[in-house]
């Protein structure tokens, strides 16, 4: 039986893991998809071509300080670089105006690389379990019982896809709240009887996020960038009908790729439109005829294009406590919760992780 199990690698299930091993915890981590990292994600497209379609970059510099000795951390071990890029908005009549932006951060071979070395320490088809989907988890009594236990005081029955089972004496959720909310319905009725916080589903059930499409697109030759420099930029479209943002996502490689790549972040009311779409490549298509007209013909026409759709982009009513707390033994967390400190989602998921290995090292 494991000392902890978190379900969910994205920043929040990564950072609670680092830190209960830090303590000296056994701690086994199960995610459903094949890559670490959540939004952190990355895809490679063609041959060495790496695209970061999620996270945008790591921004380690606020003004909280919060992500100071993590991003240095990254930064002494080659994991991060800053990323010499120029940031615009673009403004009624396309006025493209410089904007004063804190220091960004990225990865040579893509944002997913912060995610593989928070795991480092974690043993593949050990301690790490990726492509693992979660079904259903229970109180569990070393006498046997599954019900035995209404608060998981002994432990928690953890059941996957494939007939694999976990057991650990406590248990942590950092997935997005809607699927939080659905696996939490699916335990036994008498597991949170006497809940912490009151009814747990109905509390995750009440944070909303924004959705957002994001366009990958490459282009063999050198475009001309017209008004953008060629060496890095970012837009952020403040009175676009489609576009939230775009950037030159090939400037972040070391070294240099041989082809441009864009990245399009779709505005979340144009990812509406597209909730019940099997097909995305309409959508796809708008975003690059939308920024060709703002930034030049060569962007609607590129060599290869892909397109990804986030159902949980961004939090726009989140959970108002650091935590969810179902038991001493078993929280939940994530980008979906709320500090006073910050808004900013990589910074509320890094401290939702630290809150929840705190609460279970006290459980």
């Amino acid at each position: 039986m494991w000392d902890v199990a978190i379900i969910g690698a994205g920043l929040a299930g990564l950072t609670c893991a680092r830190q209960l091993k830090a303590a000296g915890y056994q701690v086994c981590l199960i995610d459903k998809s094949k890559g670490l990292g959540g939004r952190m994600a990355t895809r490679r497209v063609t041959g060495p071509v790496r695209v970061d379609h999620g996270l945008r970059y790591w921004s380690g510099g606020h003004a909280d300080g919060v992500l100071q000795p993590l991003t240095h951390e990254l930064i002494a071990e080659g994991v991060l670089k800053p990323w010499s890029v120029t940031s615009y908005e673009l403004r009624a009549h396309d006025e493209l105006v410089p904007i004063e932006r804190g220091p960004v951060y990225v990865a040579s071979n893509g944002i997913s690389a912060i995610a593989k070395y928070l795991a480092q320490d974690l043993v593949p088809d050990e301690t790490l379990l990726m492509g693992y989907h979660v079904n259903r988890i229970s109180p569990y009594s070393q006498s046997g019982s599954q019900a035995g236990s209404q608060s998981g005081d002994e432990g928690w029955r953890i059941e996957c896809e494939d007939n694999k089972i976990v057991m650990a004496k406590r248990c942590a959720i950092a997935i997005p709240a809607p699927q939080a909310a659905e696996l939490l319905k699916r335990c036994p009725p008498e597991t949170f009887e006497n809940a912490l916080e009151g009814s747990p589903i109905s509390a995750l059930q009440k944070v909303q996020y924004d959705p957002c499409l994001t366009v990958l697109a490459g282009y063999s030759d050198q475009p001309d960038m017209g008004k953008l420099p060629p060496d890095g930029w970012m837009v952020t479209d403040t009175v676009g009908t489609s576009t939230d943002w775009i950037g030159l996502d090939s400037s972040k490689r070391t070294p240099p790729y041989p082809e441009t790549t864009l990245v399009i972040h779709s505005r979340a009311f144009f990812a509406e439109r597209y909730a019940n779409s099997n097909d995305l490549q309409p959508a796809a298509s708008v975003l690059l005829r939308a920024n060709a007209r703002k930034f030049g013909d060569w962007i609607a026409a590129p060599n290869w294009f892909q397109i990804h759709r986030w159902r949980y982009a961004f939090v726009n009513q989140p959970y108002p406590k650091p935590i969810l707390s179902l038991t001493p033994s078993f929280v939940g967390g994530g980008d979906w919760c709320t500090f006073p400190s910050t808004t900013h989602p990589i910074t509320t998921a890094y401290l939702s992780g630290v809150a929840m290995a705190e609460a279970l090292q006290s459980a």
